[in-house]
């Protein structure tokens, strides 16, 4: 069974923390578009690359701009994804929100290269993230158990950080993986537990 929230999109996964050890529910958006600021992570980059960059990003006021484009307080968003403009084997990563009716991005600037990507519509597992141990148990292979699999075509996750957070004391954060339930067909390949197994990175 699930429970549902009415003012939301949003259905909660009743026993998800039985079976996997976490909290998790299912996000349904439309299609989105996000926007913020960029960076462009080589190959074999040490590990301290993307916190250095939400550092940087806090301390020169750019992310209070990019948050006050919204006349709400938004989710802030950290995206992992790859295009050609990245090495193989490297990635981008962007510390972004949602553009909605709320926002205005036409006077946004700042010190660091803006990016912009579209998703479409699909649902979003959302695991409730306390600590790293969350990767050391592998998400990927927990919504299997679920009953979900990797959606392949938008083939992202975001680091989601709850509006009104302040980033730099550790606040709660979720992990949104784009995903399809596993009895759904695959329009991407012919071999749902291949596919289901795919990772981004």
């Amino acid at each position: 069974m699930s429970g549902k929230c009415e003012k939301c999109p949003v259905e909660y996964l009743e026993g998800s923390e039985e079976i996997i050890g976490y909290k998790t529910k299912i996000r349904r958006k439309n299609a989105f578009q996000i926007t913020g600021y960029t960076l462009i992570v080589p190959p074999q980059s040490d590990r301290q690359v993307t916190p250095r960059f939400w550092g940087d990003v806090i301390a020169d006021g750019s992310f209070e701009a990019l948050a006050n484009t919204s006349s709400v307080q938004p989710w802030v968003l950290g995206l992992g994804s790859w295009d050609p403009e990245c090495e193989p084997g490297g990635q981008r990563y962007t510390i972004c929100i949602e553009e909605t009716e709320y926002t205005d991005m036409s006077h946004l600037s700042g010190k660091h290269p803006l990016h912009t990507q579209k998703f479409e519509a699909c649902d979003w597992m959302c695991f409730e993230m306390p600590n790293e141990q969350l990767w050391r148990d592998d998400p990927y292979r927990m919504l299997r158990k679920l009953g979900y699999r990797f959606h392949l075509r938008v083939g992202v996750h975001f680091d989601a950080y709850p509006p009104g957070s302040h980033l730099e004391r550790n606040p709660a954060v979720e992990l949104w993986i784009s995903v399809a339930k596993l009895s759904d067909a695959c329009d991407i390949c012919s071999v749902r537990a291949a596919c289901a197994g795919l990772q981004p990175f």
